[in-house]
């Protein structure tokens, strides 16, 4: 039973299929026409050159070889929704110099338009046997995207598990309330690779102690100090595989604090952004220090137009010249030099006394020196003692020496009588300024020897009235 549908060459078809493989040119395949036979069926033949009446032609949306017949080429076109309105029972390839190089006699199918009710797409296919299709050229215009039922499925698989991955992507980049706890918070996540990021919204404060995510540690960025997790606060992290740790993403770093800022202004550091300062503005400080005040500088900021002052009396130099026991009096406030000086002691102690002129245990400064006297204390001791010596007195050159109770030291003044068998001789005063008599002390300063110089004459008696130094 011969077929009722079929696909020819025409005879200009043939012809060019044949030359392409003997001239070594190429057969272009650019346009499929579309007809409805003129209302009947009718045998296409080879000698045609153009379809018996054309209702709709365009460009060849897919051209190819079948996978499993490599000598077929697959022609195909989407005929678009918003054509139609007639029955198709022909349609036939072109190509690019508009020669019909096959034609198809196929099965009758209304192509309806929205003004029937109903609209579809509808593919056309042509088929053609050649011996070589090495001499076809598989061309398709670019401006026409067209993909088979099996290719649309499976792109369709494709975009769906796109979209569907997509979506999981979409939702891992959500911002996510964390779960667990503190310090060892939880998050839903995709396989974790090198580089995955996750952005977190926190629910409790850490207070900066150490914490983990699903169990990985988290930590500042590039090292293993815990960073300060605040509560309603959004975190990026990020995933790193060597360390297999997760690290906060670097957004605000440094240690400066709100102390540091000057008050209304805002700063960001380790633990947080948008941190507002407190430290004072002492602008325009001025203080001025009465004397010996003291004031302490407060805390905060200052720009340099302050001023600490004081008002402190100027003296000049001063100068004085103290005697011992004077003071001077140095007003307050500044005084810019001058001289206190202290006079001489010599000056202030004039005198000539000598130690042995001061008494004995006493001290006193003279010309500026302490002198320690040595002086005794002179005190009179009346004796009156007549001296007799062998019936004739005191002899020529004799000597006769007089003791007492208490060591003496000089003999100051002296007198004495001298009476001879009763008669006064000679009454001498002061004592022994003649010469006659010449002293001397015994060695315990107890006893004062006389000896009578004149060796001619000897005393029957004499009587001393003296006085002596003695120590108390």
């Amino acid at each position: 039973m011969a077929a009722q549908f079929y696909t020819i060459l025409t005879e200009i078809g043939k012809a060019k299929i044949a030359n392409s493989g003997a001239m070594g040119t190429k057969v272009n395949f650019t346009k499929l026409k579309i007809g409805d036979g003129n209302g009947s069926y009718y045998n296409p033949t080879e000698k045609q050159t153009d379809l018996v009446n054309t209702k709709w032609e365009g460009n060849i949306t897919h051209v190819g070889t079948d996978e499993k017949n490599p000598n077929w080429i697959v022609i195909e076109v989407m005929v678009p929704a918003n054509v139609g309105g007639f029955t198709i029972r022909e349609y036939g390839a072109f190509d690019d110099e508009g020669n019909m190089l096959a034609i198809s006699k196929c099965a009758e199918t209304y192509k309806p338009t929205a003004d029937d009710g109903s609209t579809k797409e509808l593919l056309i296919k042509m088929i053609l046997a050649v011996s070589n299709t090495e001499n076809i050229t598989l061309k398709i215009d670019p401006t026409i995207i067209f993909a088979k039922k099996s290719e649309i499925e499976e792109l369709k698989n494709i975009v769906n598990d796109i979209e569907d991955k997509l979506n999981k992507h979409i939702d891992d980049s959500l911002y996510q309330e964390a779960g667990g706890t503190a310090t060892a918070i939880t998050l839903s996540m995709l396989t974790l690779k090198n580089g995955y990021s996750k952005t977190f919204i926190a629910k409790v404060n850490n207070n900066k102690a150490a914490t983990t995510i699903n169990g990985k540690p988290l930590y500042k960025p590039g090292t293993t100090t815990a960073p300060n997790i605040k509560a309603g606060k959004a975190y990026t992290v990020w995933y790193n595989s060597v360390s297999d740790c997760f690290f906060l993403q670097a957004s605000a770093e440094g240690n400066v604090g709100a102390e540091h800022v000057l008050a209304g202004y805002t700063f960001s550091n380790d633990d947080d952004t948008g941190l507002v300062g407190a430290m004072p503005n002492n602008t325009g400080t001025n203080k001025e220090l009465s004397l010996n005040e003291t004031w302490v500088i407060p805390k905060g900021y200052h720009d340099g137009n302050g001023r600490v002052t004081q008002n402190i009396p100027n003296n000049g130099a001063i100068n004085a010249n103290l005697n011992c026991g004077q003071s001077k009096s140095l007003p307050a406030g500044y005084i810019s030099g001058g001289t206190i000086t202290a006079n001489s002691l010599a000056s202030q102690t004039p005198a000539n006394a000598t130690a042995a002129q001061i008494l004995n245990g006493y001290t006193a400064w003279v010309n500026g020196n302490l002198i320690t006297g040595n002086a005794m204390k002179a005190k009179s001791i009346a004796t009156i003692e007549t001296i007799t010596r062998n019936g004739i007195g005191w002899t020529a050159g004799g000597t006769v020496g007089i003791t007492f109770n208490t060591p003496f030291d000089i003999l100051l003044v002296g007198s004495y009588i001298i009476v001879n068998n009763g008669q006064l001789q000679m009454n001498y005063l002061p004592v022994f300024s003649d010469n006659r008599i010449v002293l001397s002390i015994s060695n315990d300063r107890r006893t004062l020897y006389m000896r009578n110089t004149n060796t001619s004459c000897g005393w029957n008696s004499t009587i001393f009235l003296f006085s002596i130094n003695y120590k108390e």
